[in-house]
Parts: C-alpha cells; structure tokens; sequence
C-alpha cells in the first residue's frame, strides 16, 4: 500500500504514547432541574481542555469501549488561525508546528502540519474505538486525500468510504463552485450501515418515475412518444406513435435532435411525453407496446403534477421487472386492487426495497451550511455565534446510521456541541439510550459548546415560523376523479384563511396529496429533550517528572492504577474499611497503598489490615513505597510487591 509522507512524520507517528495521562476534574452536573455539583451519573460529558491530552486520559476508562466516532477536524483552509501546539519532543518541530497557518501561498508546509496534529489523535481514537466501532469524519476538499491516506495507514484492517454531500445551493461570483464537503468513513470491513430514517419511517413505493434521464429521442426513438390522459379522470387513453415508428413509416423526415412535442390531443385528452422535472427532453424506460401491456396488467400509475419547468399535467410511474416477476410468482402477495378505472392498478402493499438505501451522495437541503447558522441563531437568539457549525440534520442522520440505540458517542472537535445535541434529538425520536463525549480546547468550550446541550435539554425561547396544514386532500386512484373539486374547496379554505397568517400558499400538489400551507411568525419555547451531562475540566498530569502528582485526587490515581493493571475501569469506591484495597479481577486482589504526604511501608502489620475477606484471592499485587516482607513470605502468600511510583506503568 502506498505510504503517505509528510515533513514531521517520523516525529510524530508515536507521540501519542508520550503524551501524559492527565485527571480530569469534575465541575458541575446539569440537568434538566438545572446545575448541579454532583456528578449526574448519566454517562454523557463534555470535557474542556487540549483534545490530544483529553483523549490519552480517557483510556484508563474508555480504552476500547467507543462505538462510534463523529469529528469535523479543521478543514485547513489556510483562512484558519493555528491553535494545535503538542508538545512534541523535538524543539524543532515544536516551534515549527506552534508558528500560525496562514493562506497556502504564505505556508507551503501547512498541510504538513495539518497531518502532524490529526496523525496522534487518530492514534488514539484508534485505542478508544471498540473492535466493531465505526468512524465518520467531516472534511473539505483541501485534505480530503491526505486524510483517506492517513485512515487506510492507521486503520489497515478497515475500509475508508468517502460520501459527498452538498452543503450550499449557491453559486460562486467566478472560479469552481464548492458547493459540496465530504464525510470519510473508517468501518470494519462488512459493515452495514443502519437504514436511513426516511427508509425506516415512510412509505416505500414500488412505483418509479417512468422518465429516463440522459437519454432522449438521438439515442432512444423507439421510447419516445406521447400518452394519452383522460383530462378529468387521470384514466389513459392511448399511446401515440414512437419516434422511430413515425420515422420507418415517413411521417417524420428531419433529423431526430430536431423532433419536437406534440402536445395536442383527443378532445378531453392531454398528452403527457417523457420531459424530466427540470423541463428536458429525454425517453419513457418502456417501448409503446410494453407500455400498453403493462397498463392492462395493472402496473401502470397515473398522478396529477403541476410543473412550471414541463407541460405535462400528469406524472406516469410503473412497476420494474423485477417486482413484477415478484408479484407474477406469488412471492409478493399483499396486493390490493383500485377498481374505478376501466383498467385496475395493482398496489403494491408494505413494500420493502431490500436495500439500505443510502449512496455516496447526499443532496437533502437540511445538510445546507446555513441550516447549522440558523439553528444556532435560534438557539441563542443572535447571529454569528460560532462559525460554520454542522446542522444538526446532517450530524443526526450521520450517527443514525452508524450507531446502535445504545452506542457511546465520542466528538474530540466539540465546537459548537451539534453532535451532543444530535444524540439528545435521536434518543428523544427513537428512544434510545445513546451517550456522549465530547472534548472542546476553545475557551467557549462552557458558554458555547455546553450551554447549547444546556438549552436542548431544557427547551430554549426562540422566534421564527411555523407551517400549518390548512387544507390536506391525498389523492388516489379512487377519488383523482374529483380533482377539480378539491381544488376549488382547496382555494376557498386558502381565501378564508388569508387574515389569520403572515402567509398563505397556493394549492400544491406534493407527495400525492393537494395541499394548503399557512405560515405564521411566532414566539415559542422548544420542547426540551431531556437527559444530563457533566462537565469536566482538563486537571493535571498523572505524573511529573516519572513521580506521581500530589496535587492529582486519590480517587483519579486508583483508576489510573487498576486500568494500567487490567485494562478495565475501577468501578469500585473507596471505603473506609478497605481504603487501599481496588478490586479483585481474574482471581487478583489489587492494592494500592499510597497517602500523598508520607511513604507508605508494607510490612506484617499493614498487610494483616490490607487483606480481608472482601479482598481475598489467589494471588494479590500490592504497590507501596517500601517492602519489608521477606522474600519467603511474598512467594507464600503469592504477593508480588510494585514499588510507588517506579513500577507504575505508563499508557
């Protein structure tokens, strides 16, 4: 495999394991009673403080226990101001990586630079990330290939998949128009993502537009006619000659990029050709005659549709081959059958696709950049609190199909707490136990990135726009002969209701169904989605200097001892009548018998204290200052003796 090279790397390929344990020290709880001093126990977090230190500490609790992972690193636009300066053992590149990262034609080596910060954090991730954990990383285009390079080198045993998706519907004043940012998953090999949300909770149907794109009467004559519609009734009528029949038979001599539509019909007809919903030409997926066979069968759909891009006043769907066969087999049996119409369209019930449906690109709206500036506007009630943050649409539907009900939730990159604020929204509509954790080094980290978790969980004041279904008629087979009907109730209801909102629309056709929106300005509070959190800030090293930290709590050092020992979180508190003793693991009695202000001595009398019943076991492992048991008695009560701090193992 190819091998990414870049000015630093031999420096900082294993920093990560040079980069100390830090404590990380408890501030408050919220919940949706308010602050609180004690700890919530719920599981979530949002740590304050340098996200490489952050993650390092995290392993003696979290070590291979993170099922999914969301970052939106810097995208090293060159627009940025550097903040990442990890101590580096290497003067050199430590005053090379602290220099700021200005526009590439004043730093050549920023992208250097970039990969020395995100190469260590990944590294740990990777320690953190439980064995079937998944990855999903927001980029730009200006380190998309380096990062897919630095994924496979890291993870070599995962597969690296980059999603597009676009984030603006604008257009540039000149040069390319990056209307689109990138999502690169690291999953393991196999792994199928959850279904999306719209696949999950609507409707799938089996019917398809029967328009095929990028072809057209050049390259398909054959599939290109007109239709015949019943103007009232929404019934077909007929089918008008092909392309290619009109060309063997000497109606239509010109060139076939010239052939132009006819739109005239029977009278009380319209004719409906193959138009895309932009206004192009292009070609029916099925000849006259399989058109017209399949219409009798029952595999044909018609549905009114207003276009200001086409003339056509109906849209034609059709069942493919492949669900036909199905339904023809019996292997498809929930059918239900519309008998108002000369010829009865088959409905397809409960239809699955079998698919996962979700591709490589994603166009829904809500991922659009200035849905995260506005949710973030209404959230605080100004503008510009944080630039470019995620919606939280996109950041929902991204966890959503990468995590479990019950998944824990890691964003190093907290910014602007969008993906805690996701995982809240996500358990409120699927009930489902998620956590998170979330590490921010800004010094918004408390009044942006958790007062935003703050107003999610209790609700939050906000001012905007509302719509309201005022008028809602869903069309079928059955009633689409009384279309004209609904239209007039629907413009009647529009007239009636003008006075009582800010606006009102015209009658729309959308999703099957006619349709009358009134929007209204509106002072409200959100619904608060509940649950907890706690904040912690970023305290001091484990060690100084290879001795342990005085100033580090008690309770920090006994789960940095028991997690170096086992690779397990200490869960166990501390009693008054077994203060020293940890936990008993695998047969093992652990002990760490340490007071910050005095050496501690193992001998006969402290040892008679240390064990009781509660700490018995085959064997015990005890740290301590000094040892005056004998050699004799260690081997016959199978001790092994750890001198404080020498033999304490660094992680």
């Amino acid at each position: 495999m190819p091998s990414l090279e870049w000015i630093g790397k031999d420096k900082v390929i294993a920093h990560h394991q040079d980069v100390p344990v830090h404590e990380l020290v408890h501030q408050y709880g919220f919940t949706i009673d308010g602050k609180q001093n004690k700890p919530t126990n719920s599981n979530n977090m949002v740590i304050h403080g340098d996200n490489l230190i952050a993650l390092k500490s995290l392993l003696p609790t979290y070590e291979g226990k993170i099922n999914c992972v969301y970052i939106d690193p810097p995208y090293n636009t060159g627009e940025e101001k550097w903040v990442y300066n990890d101590n580096v053992k290497d003067p050199r590149l430590l005053a090379w990586l602290g220099q700021l990262v200005g526009k590439e034609g004043d730093d050549f080596c920023r992208h250097d630079k970039w990969l020395c910060m995100m190469a260590p954090r990944l590294q740990l991730i990777k320690r953190l990330l439980s064995f079937d954990g998944v990855i999903a990383i927001s980029i730009g285009f200006h380190e998309l290939y380096n990062l897919i390079q630095l994924c496979r080198e890291v993870f070599p045993s995962k597969q690296v998949v980059v999603v597009t998706v676009q984030t603006s519907g604008g257009k540039p004043k000149d040069g390319f128009n990056y209307s689109q940012e990138y999502v690169v998953f690291v999953a393991p090999k196999g792994f199928s993502p959850n279904p999306s949300k719209a696949a999950m909770n609507e409707y799938s149907s089996a019917y398809h537009a029967m328009t095929l794109a990028g072809f057209n009467q050049e390259n398909r004559p054959n599939q290109v006619y007109p239709i015949f519609i019943d103007k009232e009734t929404g019934v077909i009528k007929g089918v008008g000659k092909s392309l290619e029949e009109l060309i063997q038979s000497g109606e239509y001599n010109g060139d076939k990029k010239d052939f132009q539509f006819d739109y005239s019909a029977p009278e009380g007809q319209v004719a409906v050709w193959c138009v895309t919903d932009k206004g192009h030409p292009c070609a029916w997926r099925l000849t006259p005659d399989t058109f017209w066979k399949n219409w009798g069968k029952g595999y044909i759909k018609v549905y009114p549709k207003t276009s200001k891009h086409n003339k056509n006043l109906f849209s034609v769907q059709y069942l493919a081959e492949g669900i036909i066969s199905k339904i023809e087999s019996g292997e498809v049996n929930t059918v239900k059958v519309s008998s108002n119409r000369e010829i009865p369209t088959i409905d397809v019930v409960d239809f699955t696709t079998g698919g996962i449906n979700i591709g490589t690109i994603w166009t829904d709206k809500n991922y659009y950049t200035v849905h995260g500036s506005n949710e973030l506007a209404a959230i605080f009630q100004k503008k510009n609190v944080f630039p470019y943050p995620k919606p939280k649409a996109l950041v929902q539907d991204i966890l959503q199909r990468i995590s479990c009900k019950n998944s824990l939730i890691l964003d190093c990159f907290g910014g602007s707490g969008t993906t805690a604020h996701a995982v809240l929204n996500l358990n409120k509509e699927d009930g489902g136990n998620r956590n998170f954790i979330l590490i921010e080094m800004m010094d918004y980290a408390d009044n942006i990135t958790a007062e935003r978790i703050k107003r999610a969980i209790q609700g939050y004041d906000w001012i905007g726009k509302i719509e309201e279904s005022i008028y809602h008629k869903k069309l079928t087979a059955n009633n689409l002969v009384n279309f004209n009907q609904f239209f007039q109730e629907a413009n009647e209801i529009r007239q009636e209701s003008i006075s009582l909102y800010s606006k009102v629309t015209k009658p729309t056709v959308k999703d099957s169904a006619l349709v009358v929106l009134g929007v209204k300005q509106i002072n409200g509070k959100t619904q608060g989605l509940g649950g907890a959190f706690d904040f912690y800030e970023l305290g001091e090293p484990i060690f100084i200097d290879d001795i342990l930290n005085p100033n580090v709590s008690e309770d920090s050092l006994r789960e940095y001892i028991y997690f170096s020992e086992t690779k397990l979180p200490l869960n166990r508190k501390r009693t008054c009548e077994d203060p020293y003793f940890l936990d008993n693991h695998k047969g093992t009695s652990y002990f760490f018998y340490y007071e910050p202000d005095h050496e501690t001595v193992l001998n006969d009398k402290v040892l008679s204290h240390l064990i009781t019943k509660q700490s018995i076991g085959e064997q015990f492992i005890i740290y301590a200052d000094v040892c005056l048991l004998s050699d004799d008695t260690l081997k016959r009560l199978n001790i092994i003796f750890k001198k404080i701090p020498r033999e304490i193992r660094k992680f």
